[in-house]
């Protein structure tokens, strides 16, 4: 017996889409933001791709339009938007970054990655790992110093 999937939202990706990955977050725009909720990697690179958003056996799917592929998501409503003053140079371990909000976040597990980038766009949401800050695909681990 196949379940009815009924089609929540039809959308489009809010810039870069690069597949699924463990607590990858899709921003689309119509405003609402989704988090992959199942360990699913799936490489497809694409620009604005329209997505689906389905809901089947209580549980909610993304999908690129045409493909077959899809994802287990849920929604969020807590996601933090800002910048960072000044430079962002990646994740060295201690990491710590003000934003434009008067907020500052601090690395809490250790990775390394560099990347360079001035007063970048920032996103905090609660993945499974805990509070995640994504800046342009980099993200880490963090927590709210003040």
């Amino acid at each position: 017996m196949s379940l009815q999937q009924e089609t929540i939202y039809r959308a489009h990706i809010d810039g870069e889409f690069s597949g699924f990955d463990s607590d990858a977050l899709f921003h689309l725009n119509n405003g609402t933001y989704w988090l992959q909720a199942e360990y699913k990697y799936w490489y497809h690179y694409a620009y604005r791709p329209e997505v689906e958003i389905c809901r089947r056996g209580g549980g909610f799917y993304l999908r690129l339009a045409g493909q077959s592929a899809s994802v287990v998501v849920e929604q969020l409503t807590d996601v933090i938007e800002s910048r960072i003053s000044g430079a962002f140079t990646g994740w060295q371990g201690d990491s710590e970054y003000e934003l434009t909000n008067g907020q500052i976040w601090k690395q809490v597990r250790y990775r390394y990655q560099y990347r360079y980038k001035y007063r970048p766009h920032v996103l905090i949401y609660s993945a499974s790992s805990g509070k995640t800050m994504d800046v342009g695909g980099c993200r880490a681990n963090v927590k709210r110093v003040r």
